[in-house]
């Protein structure tokens, strides 16, 4: 079974260190577990990010996982992405942060 989201994505983010576009690159490892590469906007640009215990859902549709930030070490993220052909909608829950929206979700490759 293919797997979903798989490629590359664009969208937008809108929290106070950081506006603009944020890319994702989605594919698979070598043991067939998703792999998510991030690359974020402004002040959070040398941010790293690494998600683990990525899931498909149920739906078909959604990846839910876990992660962490480099600019808060100890915390972690949960996320959720949502992928309709070749668009998605994703949010990522931050500490201190709180719930980041990614918005105008679309395949760039």
């Amino acid at each position: 079974m293919a797997k979903i989201g798989i490629g590359s994505w664009a969208g937008k983010i809108n929290v106070r260190l950081a506006r603009g576009e944020v890319n994702f690159n989605i594919s698979e490892d070598e043991n067939g577990e998703y792999k998510i590469d991030v690359k974020l906007p402004g002040a959070l640009k040398t941010a790293k990010i690494n998600f683990f215990d990525l899931v498909e859902q149920a739906d078909g549709k959604t990846i839910t996982g876990n992660g962490t930030i480099s600019v808060l070490p100890g915390r972690n993220l949960e996320g959720a992405f949502t992928f309709e052909e070749d668009t998605f909608v994703g949010e990522i829950k931050a500490p201190v942060v709180g719930k980041i929206k990614i918005t105008d979700g679309h395949r760039i490759g």
